[in-house]
């Protein structure tokens, strides 16, 4: 056998696949007219895939030297949670870099629990991000951004930002994530607010979108992995709903497809058994994304699995 001669991925593992708030919603739990069945059966073993925290990604990179580096997608209001329940079960004891792809708070709010991935390291971990979502982080964790800032008394993650460009093309531990300007919804001004995705090692990755332009079309072009947001059956100001992020897939035809970011009006069996008569008609394999899902790569061929 030949070695590796360059960075691959290996595991995908979803940290999150629910919106901002989180699945379940706790006033539809205690409320005395329990309608939400969603949320209901999120707190039952059976129903555990209705279960949500905040869209993350863990992207597990292989290096020609067999190192395994942990690359984390956001870092949102649930991660700690998140990380009590998966880091242990896959063994994850590090976690070497960070991407941001907007600066939402479920996609930033984690931050300041990165602090004990930090401690004992030599170098400080690197934040990548564009100089939009750079600013929210500046104004929200001025301590994290200029330690001289913190009031002292405990200890701030040892962070290192990565200022990119829009049009910038990353390369972390050897594998090139290249930016993929996606419109999520409206600003004030009426202008689009854009978030980003990624594009690395046959994946395409968009967690929030309510357009994707022609121009970031292109570069999904050709991915074997597409990740899309799908946040509920009927249309959304700031995201895909069920039927857009399906005929998203349609345009690229990737190997595999999940989908991602549901809120609470999106039940997992329910999307499981629309999509089986869909994906016999178009014979694509599409399925929706959980907490805890782990896809494995290797070579040509991809493993799912809990």
């Amino acid at each position: 056998m030949s070695p590796q001669t360059s960075s691959k991925v290996i595991q995908l593992l979803f940290l999150g696949s629910g919106t901002s708030g989180g699945i379940p919603s706790v006033p539809c739990l205690v409320k005395q007219n329990k309608t939400c069945g969603v949320c209901l059966s999120s707190m039952t073993e059976e129903g555990k895939k209705n279960k949500r925290r905040n869209t993350s990604l863990l992207v597990k990179i292989q290096t020609p030297e067999g190192v395994v580096k942990n690359v984390l997608i956001d870092c949102g209001k649930t991660f700690y949670e998140s990380t009590i329940d998966l880091f242990p079960k896959h063994g994850i004891q590090s976690i070497d870099a960070v991407i941001l792809t907007h600066g939402h708070a479920d996609a930033i709010l984690g931050l300041d629990d990165l602090r004990p991935w930090t401690e004992g390291r030599e170098d400080t971990l690197i934040v990548n991000l564009n100089l939009e979502t750079f600013n929210v982080v500046k104004t929200t964790f001025p301590y994290i951004v200029d330690p001289l800032k913190s009031t002292g008394g405990g200890q701030i993650p040892k962070l290192k930002f990565n200022v990119f460009d829009n049009l910038d093309q990353i390369n972390i531990f050897g594998i090139d994530f290249t930016p993929l300007l996606v419109e999520h919804g409206i600003k004030e001004s009426g202008m689009p607010y854009h978030a980003l995705g990624f594009k690395f090692d046959r994946i395409s990755y968009i967690s929030d979108c309510s357009l994707i332009p022609e121009e970031t079309r292109q570069i999904i072009k050709g991915s074997e992995y597409f990740i899309v947001d799908s946040l509920r059956w009927t249309s959304h100001l700031s995201h895909y709903s069920f039927y857009q992020a399906l005929d998203e897939i349609l345009i690229h035809s990737p190997k595999l497809s999940l989908l991602t970011d549901f809120c609470h009006n999106i039940d997992h069996f329910q999307v499981v058994n629309e999509l089986e008569s869909w994906q016999k008609k178009h014979n694509l394999r599409v399925m929706p994304a959980f907490d805890g899902l782990l896809v494995k790569i290797e070579n040509e061929e991809y493993t799912l699995m809990e």
